[in-house]
């Protein structure tokens, strides 16, 4: 169960115990929570229209400690229910007045004493799940009977501000009002968990929702955001029958998906990422084997023919994850994972998740898991020694853990992964921590995990290690992979080059601020002939500055590391007491070496969001440019600070758009010299 109307035990929120005695339940809870000094409500004059709401920090993993409750995230709107002498208003997020939208809801609640309730209002699908392509359907139809208030907090009751007192005493008292009020089935108190975090999120996701969000028991309500509400978010994957494939310039583009339904096969869309090199390389050969004439979809949304599409005989079975399905059956963001040989085809359904049974679920005080959540797991991958500190802190005095470094990983994976695809990846490993031995991995070993792709690149016997799918960083993480430096190649063509980073070495007397103007003054050179830039910091003492390339008329390598060394070259003559293109130690003192031999074939840089192998456990952080100012510091950046940060800017948001014509590019420089010279 999500929820109850009823008094509800503290682990009711998915399952229960029959027969489960509610005083030792709530003797226990007691026993359990942190001890906090009593604290009385404040009576008001007049209870406010609108309460700012308090919100979630967004986190890599819920909170471990004691002390913490764990709800079901809901996919819904957050609303904030008023009763005042009878008659209840529902108010958004932002204080807008849904009491119509939400009128089956505030016609129940209107039985309720006078309040003020913090929720969420939800529609459920089939399986009692939370569904917003339901929610949307229900609003644009003006159909409310079928929403439900899910309550989890109590911020005023008659004028008594209840918003000093701790969680545990504000959800106590939301419980024993909503049990008396006899509101129906349409408003339901939101009952939590205090057990093992990971353990409830593992059977969240398990179960399809969008996740749980944590919050002291012992914590006040606050307006805003805050660290005593966190949210942790799921994934999701799925088996598809692959019907059809897309191509572009003559090689993979995209998969066509369905699963079986009333027997029939039926399309849910198409999987547009996960293709690394290798990946096409075995996939091409049986997409082609299987090509045939027809389509084997059937139903009113099977695709129409188009001209680069190619109809599969529909035996193939791909294991994909993406982001959920839609009101209308399809696939959202669906990525390639692999292809299953141990399923047949006509067994292929969608999977939509059960409840999970009693057996399988954390009961507080007793512990019970289930043997596959008996040990630390990210994103499937089985994590040893998850306590070895592979550096001694992160500025904040606390061990960075083999299992911590893992779930960063899974935090920004989705974010690092598209600058990672397609490109071989060398890997800086410390099993033992930043203080034991590093090494350069670049060719795959023996025994690696599967999650790893491998790419053969000309005059190289041995095979590049590939990243092509968010599971196998923590597969890197497994291995003690600290670092991740990617080629700067065109995804699946190493011979071309994607990307140019210009790396701002500063000498150890140059002050940061000297390095902020350098990475300025490239954006406006490369500005100047045509090509967009983006600034990341290097987890260091320096910046880079990378500019995306398109494929069209793309250059060779040699070509390329020339353009970036004409701009370095430029800015060295231009400021030759600032500047150098050259590593001469002689010459560094009080001047910033730019390097532009990142700009090569086999050449690689740190990835954008990779952790450095260095003390402080620093990140390579994306950047927007109004950030690189006076005053930025990389060292804030860590592999503990930088996922909550990342949630809060748009930095590289329109990477993908900025990408321009290095060729283009070369015309004009080329000109430009010739008058420089002139």
């Amino acid at each position: 169960m999500l929820a109850t109307t009823k008094q509800a035990r503290a682990d009711a929120v998915w399952s229960g115990t029959p027969g489960t005695d509610p005083s030792k339940t709530r003797a226990a809870r007691a026993r359990s929570q942190p001890k906090t000094a009593r604290v009385k409500p404040i009576i008001v004059r007049q209870v406010p229209q609108f309460v700012e709401p308090q919100l979630c920090t967004l986190v890599d993993r819920p909170p471990q400690n004691p002390g913490w409750a764990h709800e079901v995230k809901f996919d819904g709107y957050r609303a904030q229910l008023h009763v005042q002498h009878g008659r209840a208003v529902i108010r958004t997020r932002t204080g807008l007045d849904w009491t119509d939208r939400f009128a089956a809801i505030a016609r129940d609640a209107n039985a309720l004493p006078d309040c003020v309730i913090d929720g969420e209002v939800v529609a459920l699908d089939q399986r009692g799940l939370p569904s917003f392509a339901a929610l949307q359907a229900a609003l644009s139809e003006e159909k409310s009977e079928d929403l439900v208030f899910f309550a989890f907090d109590l911020l005023f009751e008659g004028r008594e501000d209840l918003r000093t007192l701790p969680l545990m005493e504000r959800k106590a008292r939301l419980e024993k009002l909503l049990a008396a009020g006899g509101v129906g089935n349409r408003i339901r108190y939101v009952a939590h968990l205090e057990s093992n975090a990971e353990a409830v999120l593992s059977s969240a996701r398990k179960m399809g929702l969008e996740g749980i969000v944590s919050k002291r028991l012992d914590a006040p309500y606050r307006s805003g955001r805050s660290g005593s509400w966190t949210k942790a978010k799921c994934r999701a994957g799925q088996e598809v029958v692959l019907g059809g494939w897309t191509t572009e310039h003559g090689t993979l583009r995209s998969l066509l998906a369905g699963v079986h339904r009333d027997g029939r096969l039926v399309y849910v869309g198409r999987i547009g990422t996960g293709y690394g090199r290798a990946v096409v390389k075995a996939l091409l050969p049986r997409l082609q084997k299987l090509t045939r004439e027809k389509s084997p979809f059937a139903g009113d949304n099977a695709p129409p023919k188009e001209r680069n599409v190619r109809w599969l005989k529909p035996t193939l079975v791909a294991d994909i994850e993406f982001a959920g399905w839609t009101g209308s059956g399809m696939i959202r963001e669906a990525a390639f994972k692999a292809l299953r040989e141990d399923k047949d085809a006509s067994d292929i359904v969608a999977e939509m998740p059960t409840q999970t049974p009693p057996s399988a679920t954390i009961k507080r005080g007793h512990a019970k898991v289930s043997a596959a959540s008996a040990g630390p797991s990210v994103m499937g991958v089985s994590i040893s020694n998850p306590d070895k500190a592979l550096w001694p802190d992160a500025g904040d005095d606390r061990p960075v853990t083999k299992l911590d470094l893992a779930r960063y990983y899974e935090s920004v994976g989705e974010w690092m992964l598209p600058h990672l695809t397609g490109r071989p990846c060398s890997l800086v490993r410390a099993p033992d921590g930043v203080g034991g031995e590093q090494f350069f991995q670049r060719h795959a070993m023996a025994g690696m995990s599967k999650l790893f792709d491998t790419v053969k690149v000309r005059g190289d016997s041995a095979v590049y290690l590939q990243i092509d799918r968010v599971e196998a960083l923590a597969a890197v993480a497994q291995i003690g992979g600290l670092e991740l430096h990617p080629w700067n190649c065109t995804p699946n063509d190493p011979e071309v080059a994607g990307r140019l980073v210009f790396d701002l070495d500063p000498a150890p007397d140059v002050k940061f601020a000297a390095v902020i103007a350098a990475a300025h003054e490239i954006r406006d050179r490369l500005k100047a002939v045509g090509l967009v830039s983006f600034c990341k910091t290097t987890g260091g003492k320096g910046l880079h500055v990378v500019t995306p390339l398109t494929g069209k008329n793309a250059v060779t390598w040699p070509v390329a590391k020339n353009f970036a060394h004409l701009i370095c070259a430029q800015m060295a003559q231009d400021s030759p007491t600032s500047y150098l293109d050259t590593m001469s130690k002689s010459r560094r003192a009080g001047r910033i070496f730019l390097d532009y031999l990142r700009n090569d074939r086999t050449s690689t840089a740190v990835a954008v969001l990779s952790p450095r192998a260095r003390l402080g456990a620093t990140v390579s952080m994306p950047l927007a440019w109004k950030d690189v100012k006076p005053g930025l510091a990389p060292q804030a950046f860590t592999v503990r600070t930088a996922p909550r940060l990342l949630g809060r800017t748009n930095a590289w948001k329109d990477y993908a758009g900025g990408a321009r014509s290095l060729a283009a590019a070369i015309v004009k420089i080329t000109r430009a010299s010739g008058e420089r010279r002139a």
